[in-house]
């Protein structure tokens, strides 16, 4: 049977909740004084988490956020969590903007999103602030704001959150993700299907009610940073340590001085980072006992690698903005590196042929992989058409291309058709393309993803000049550190005099590839 569809329950029970909000109200009053969020040297008990989401919900509800957008822009801290959970409780959507982000990569964002409210740390303010006025958001703080700074409302055990709470159904979270014209689409999660995150989590990996502490460096912008900080761990009571960014060494300390022992790590190229620290072998990680990794491929090597420096295995787990987790490898069977691993609880997982969309294919053949379980959206935000082509009979198309084999066992071989993953961060060449285009001495422009030693893949750019043109890869490369995430800057630019094209005149990106591996650019 080419559908597999895992049964496996949790270990441990967990009470049913309304919302992520109930979630919250509930480790509050079990476990007052066990320790939530550690964040440097900021830790704050579910009890005080509970106090600053409360008042700063009553405040949002004040400027007009309830059943509206509220964006958060800020790395990962104790901050972004009680915003996150104050927006909820306020009856309002989060939308949580990667901080790398650029004023030009913002813009877009900000007018799609239409928020009632921006909350961001001061250093985003200038890039912020004037988009904010432009959009015409109605009220836009820094976390320095009286209306905003959380430490106010610790230690006050008489505020109780506002009500009603939201409901199941009441839409949560605005996740945006890359788009095939090139501008992001965002993702659609109600409380439900939050919910249903955590319990695909604990159907993986369950874990001890207020028991275990999870590190996270994914940022909490990401749908990954989301699930590992704000969901799985509140869902069993657990404490999540967040790191506002991601410096190997600093990681590799903080593991050992939180105790934590679950290592929410993400892409290789993270555990490659941290296999290079060279205090890494002399630190004590004996309390580690369960490690993930997702968003690339792990080599064979970096798993024995990380075996030999930690005495964990790294269970890869599979998910997408749209759907998280779809499946991953469980901790109480053993672990099949290379593979995805098997369908979450209440998740049905399927590969299809790609053309009919329809077609299930045998055990071990590739196909589209298809989704269908209570975690997926149902639509993007403001994308009908778009909504209508990845969502059909209530199945979610992936636009990954992967089998299952006779175990049930996923493995992915390829991705999305233009997807890049550097560094974790899913990058759709497109952007890059536009980029370029607005160029004036740029005539064409074609990004591709390349194999990289460091980060799994880059982007590459390849450029026609306009007649005439004096500039240089290296300004053209400046050009795009103006106006891009880091992540996104291309790796080299490449002049060329002219682009492989389509019999429709289109740049054929496919040829742009194999001419490249070829290494016959000229």
């Amino acid at each position: 049977m080419t559908n597999a569809n895992s049964q496996r329950a949790p270990e441990h029970q967990r009470p049913e909740f309304d919302s992520m909000v109930h979630m919250l109200a509930h480790a509050a009053k079990e476990h007052p004084g066990h320790t939530a969020v550690i964040s440097g040297e900021n830790e704050i008990t579910f009890a005080d988490y509970y106090a600053c989401v409360a008042g700063l919900a009553r405040n949002l509800i004040e400027m007009g956020a309830k059943g509206e957008r509220v964006v958060v822009l800020k790395a990962n801290s104790i901050e972004t969590a009680v915003a996150a959970n104050a927006v909820w409780a306020a009856g309002a959507q989060v939308i949580m903007f990667n901080p790398l982000y650029t004023e030009n990569e913002l813009r877009p964002l900000v007018k799609d999103a239409a928020p009632t409210v921006i909350l961001c740390d001061s250093v985003h303010e200038e890039v912020l602030a004037p988009l904010a006025e432009a959009n015409g958001v109605a009220h836009f703080y820094t976390f320095e704001d009286e209306q905003i700074a959380i430490d106010q409302w610790r230690g006050n055990r008489d505020i109780k959150l506002p009500e009603p709470l939201p409901t199941s159904t009441d839409l949560a979270l605005l996740a945006y993700t890359g788009g095939t014209t090139g501008l992001p689409k965002g993702a659609m999660h109600t409380h439900a299907m939050m919910l249903a995150m955590a319990k695909s989590m604990d159907g993986l990996y369950s874990t001890p009610i207020a028991g275990d502490i999870w590190l996270n460096v994914a940022p909490v912008s990401h749908i990954w940073g989301w699930c590992v900080s704000l969901v799985a761990p509140m869902y069993g009571c657990n404490t999540v340590v967040l790191v506002p960014k991601f410096i190997p060494d600093v990681v590799v300390s903080e593991i050992a001085r939180t105790k934590a022992t679950i290592f929410a790590g993400g892409p290789s190229v993270i555990y490659n980072a941290l296999l290079a620290v060279p205090t890494l072998k002399e630190t004590d990680l004996s309390q580690l006992h369960l490690c993930l990794g997702g968003g690339s491929a792990f080599a064979d090597a970096t798993i024995a690698a990380w075996e030999d420096a930690s005495g964990n295995t790294v269970h890869e787990l599979w998910g997408m903005s749209e759907a998280a987790p779809l499946s991953g490898n469980p901790s109480d069977r053993p672990n099949k590196i290379g593979s995805v691993g098997l369908p979450c609880v209440m998740t049905e997982i399927e590969a299809v042929d790609p053309e009919t969309g329809v077609d299930v294919m045998a055990v071990g053949e590739a196909g589209e992989l298809r989704i269908r379980g209570p975690q997926m959206i149902t639509s993007y935000w403001n994308r009908p058409v778009e909504t209508a082509d990845a969502i059909r009979e209530g199945w979610l198309y992936t636009g990954d291309i992967g089998f299952i084999d006779e175990d049930g066992r996923i493995t992915i071989v390829d991705r999305k058709k233009d997807m890049v993953n550097v560094g974790g961060f899913n990058v759709f060449p497109r952007e890059i393309d536009e980029i370029l285009f607005a160029h004036p001495e740029i005539q064409e422009a074609a990004a591709i993803g390349v194999p990289d030693s460091h980060r799994g893949e880059a982007i590459q750019a390849f450029v026609v000049t306009t007649e005439g043109a004096t500039v240089t890869a290296d300004e053209i490369i400046d050009y795009c550190k103006e106006n891009l995430a880091k992540f996104k800057v291309p790796s080299a630019v490449n002049i060329v005099a002219s682009l492989p094209k389509t019999p429709a005149a289109k740049i054929d990106k496919m040829a742009l590839r194999k001419t490249f591996e070829r290494g016959n650019l000229k």
